[in-house]
């Protein structure tokens, strides 16, 4: 990793002159440097994982409606730790907003003490931090749900073919196992703009993916929840679920069983909208 000096440096540049961007050795820095700002997980394969990726751009076009940046971040030494079940990742000082629990991890993985927490996923997340003495809002809601507001339906300009279901597996699901289905299989492994405009397509999607339903959601589409062996805890997909007040919901356990069961019930989009972007922490900023 360069020197500060040289970081800070290549940091100032890129904000004035874009041209940086294409020098390889500066797009690394630049990396870095909004990693520093804003926490999100990223594969060391560099493969994208959509649900993990969303952090950056919505956090990203969040600040971009006061012209700033990730890089203009105050302070750089604490993160700002968003999109994804990500509190274990987290350290002293830093701050939450609509992160939520790893339901793997154990709990004593979760090393901090202090956190500045604005928003979180749901219910459960607020009382996993609150038994470790932690003051938590009850202001709930994944920020993948923002999506729209920044990259609206008719923006996206989805195919025109229709599909009676769509089926998005877990990013560490193989995808023989969905062999009988891959006409129907939406993979979570690109761009959220990508991903999302191939689901508009779809009248109902079938997700073992969490970021899968919940972009699905965000959008007015009808989804249900895939639990069919995908080696993830549970306690996300019920936090989520809660955090939008839906405290009785359905899966399936075959995509035949999705099928039948259809999706969840519709929740008020609108306030969840509302309770993230005014606890958005600006004054990071």
């Amino acid at each position: 990793m360069p020197p500060d000096q040289d970081r800070f440096a290549v940091e100032r540049h890129a904000r004035t002159n874009r041209r940086v961007l294409h020098c390889p050795h500066c797009k690394k820095w630049i990396d870095y440097a909004e990693r520093r700002a804003l926490f999100w997980w990223k594969p060391k394969n560099g493969e994208i994982n959509v649900g993990d990726h969303l952090s950056k751009i919505i956090v990203s076009n969040v600040l971009g409606q006061r012209d700033r940046t990730l890089m203009d971040k105050c302070d750089k030494r604490k993160r700002l730790i968003a999109i994804g079940s990500a509190l274990h990742f987290a350290s002293d000082g830093d701050s939450v907003w609509g992160s939520g629990v790893n339901g793997k991890i154990p709990a004593d993985r979760h090393t901090f003490r202090t956190l500045d927490v604005r928003a979180v996923r749901g219910p459960r997340a607020r009382a996993f931090l609150r038994e470790r003495g932690l003051d938590v809002p009850e202001i709930y809601g994944d920020p993948g749900l923002l999506m729209p507001l920044f990259f609206p339906r008719e923006a996206l300009e989805p195919p025109s073919t229709r599909h009676p279901f769509l089926i998005v597996p877990h990013f560490n699901e193989p995808s023989d196992k969905y062999l009988s289905y891959k006409d129907q299989l939406v993979l979570p492994n690109r761009q959220p703009a990508g991903f999302v405009r191939q689901l508009l397509c779809a009248e109902l999607v079938v997700s073992s993916s969490l970021h899968g339903l919940i972009l699905t959601e965000a959008y007015g589409v009808p989804s249900v929840y895939l639990e069919w062996g995908n080696g993830e805890d549970r306690f996300k997909y019920d936090d989520y679920y809660h955090g939008t007040g839906r405290m009785q919901w359905h899966a399936g356990h075959s995509v035949e069983e999705c099928l039948a069961l259809g999706g969840n019930r519709p929740f008020d989009l609108n306030a969840v909208q509302r309770g993230l972007l005014d606890s958005f922490p600006h004054d990071l900023w």
